[in-house]
């Protein structure tokens, strides 16, 4: 039966949750749920639609992180986020470099990022889905590319989010002939289509797990004098398995992102702190206390982001997040795909751009979160940039501290503090409004925006929900296998 949005079920029925930032993404996964596949499985499916369906969210030339727990499966982190170069940069100046700046504009505020070929940073997507499919998933991974496939070369239905989002990123889509004529149909109501991307996932299903990471490929995304990757660099690219964060909140464990990325250690430390406030405004000081101690804990980002959740009938949870940053404005010849540009973030290069430690694993704001309570389970995550901290620590703190139904912890309206400023969505009480007022300059937004993060969410125990953040036009799905 259903209530407000969330499906209880009776005992020995076999159901599943998925929640994606597109329908089409998210009917992938339920697509290999009904088939038989597991979570992982389904997680899989859902990352090669959201080439498709995400073009400017997610891509193989990007990076993420994959949070995986079940009956039968451990916690771990799967980390396949971007290396930076081997190249020393120590004598390296951007200006001589295909490296320059542009601005995004979200309506009430915008961003500066860098894009150009010197912007990208090794991908590690394709390693993800590789390490995935052979640590976790059971079925073949042509089967599991099927559905992307056949929607890249049939086409898709732009919808009004997609747009948006194509005008936002306006710059990266007019920075070449090639993306342009690439993006130039992302347009609401118009048909998209990508043949040389449903080429490229064909390819990837039936091939060896390296073959991205080799020759002839791989020369196509650093074969550039204005590109500071190099085959080294794709020849030592791995995945990585970690262990996650793990933080205990009552009768609740909450298993995060760990480090070397700091999104996850700065939820854990809003959680925390928020547990010692006695204030009235737990959430706003919780939020002060940890933008005061983030440089401490290296803060960094990645913004063109999405994520995925999903729930299967044997108990396993998978939280997916991915990033190709904002695009380095370069399409990978022959491939249909556009670069990151991590490299080209300000806020992704703490000590100023060009000046990494080469090699290195570089850090990310993404945190794919699991929460796992006697009753109930919760697989969330959320793209935003590094709004994705404070997204994630107001729905935790809304299912642990008190006790909302996801739909409610979703939908409810969001605040961000940071540089001494706190923006907020409508919906806050006047006398909230006041309070924060008197404590900081408060930026009070119109409407509800992706600004704030899309936190895609499942529940499974007690209660069976799928909930698909609004904010980015999300889809939640429930059904029975």
């Amino acid at each position: 039966m259903f209530y407000n949005g969330e499906f209880y079920k009776p005992l020995n029925m076999q159901t599943y949750a998925v929640a994606a930032g597109h329908p089409l993404t998210a009917k992938a996964a339920e697509d290999i749920l009904q088939q038989g596949g597991n979570a992982y499985d389904a997680v899989i499916a859902a990352v090669l639609m959201s080439f498709v369906a995400e073009p400017l969210l997610s891509s193989p030339g990007g990076g993420g992180f994959l949070l995986a727990a079940g009956p039968e499966q451990a916690p771990k982190l799967l980390d396949f986020f971007s290396n930076t170069p081997l190249i020393d940069s120590r004598d390296l100046k951007p200006s001589d470099w295909d490296f320059y700046p542009i601005s995004g504009d979200f309506g009430d505020k915008t961003q500066e990022f860098h894009i150009g070929r010197a912007a990208a940073a090794v991908p590690g997507v394709v390693a993800g889905i590789y390490k995935t499919h052979e640590k976790l998933a059971t079925m073949p991974l042509t089967l599991l590319a099927r559905p992307a496939i056949q929607a890249a070369t049939k086409g898709i239905e732009i919808n009004s989010q997609q747009a948006f989002v194509a005008t936002i990123l306006t710059p990266v889509i007019n920075a070449t002939k090639q993306a342009s004529v690439l993006y130039q149909s992302l347009k609401q109501g118009a048909v998209w289509k990508n043949s040389q991307l449903a080429d490229f996932l064909d390819t990837l299903s039936k091939s060896h797990h390296d073959w991205f990471y080799r020759q002839p490929l791989s020369d196509s995304m650093y074969g550039s004098k204005d590109c500071l990757l190099q085959s080294v660099d794709f020849h030592n690219y791995q995945c990585i398995v970690r262990e996650p964060l793990q933080l205990q909140c009552g009768d609740y464990q909450v298993l995060t992102n760990p480090y070397p990325s700091t999104g996850g250690l700065l939820i854990a430390e809003q959680l925390k702190h928020h547990r010692q406030l006695t204030s009235d405004y737990p959430v706003f000081n919780a939020m002060v206390s940890m933008e005061k101690n983030k440089q401490k804990l290296l803060n960094t980002v990645s913004r063109g982001t999405t994520h995925i959740s999903v729930a299967d009938h044997l108990g396993n949870l998978a939280s997916l997040t991915l990033s190709n940053g904002e695009g380095n404005g370069h399409i990978v010849p022959g491939c249909g795909f556009m670069m990151n540009n991590f490299l080209g973030e300000s806020d992704i290069n703490q000590e100023g751009f060009f000046n990494w430690s080469s090699g290195q694993r570089m850090r990310s704001m993404m945190a794919p979160t699991l929460i796992r309570h006697p009753e109930n389970s919760y697989a969330l995550g959320s793209g935003g940039s590094n709004r994705i901290k404070t997204a994630i620590f107001q729905v935790a703190n809304r299912i642990i501290n008190h006790n909302s139904l996801l739909k409610t912890a979703v939908e409810a309206p969001r605040m961000h503090f940071e540089d001494n400023h706190l923006d907020l969505e409508p919906g806050f009480a006047a006398a909230e409004i006041s309070h924060y007022q008197n404590e900081t300059k408060v930026i009070q937004w119109q409407n509800n925006n992706l600004y704030f993060g899309g936190v895609n969410a499942v529940q499974t125990g007690e209660t069976l929900a799928a909930v698909g953040d609004f904010r980015r036009h999300g889809c939640g799905l429930v059904g029975l296998k």
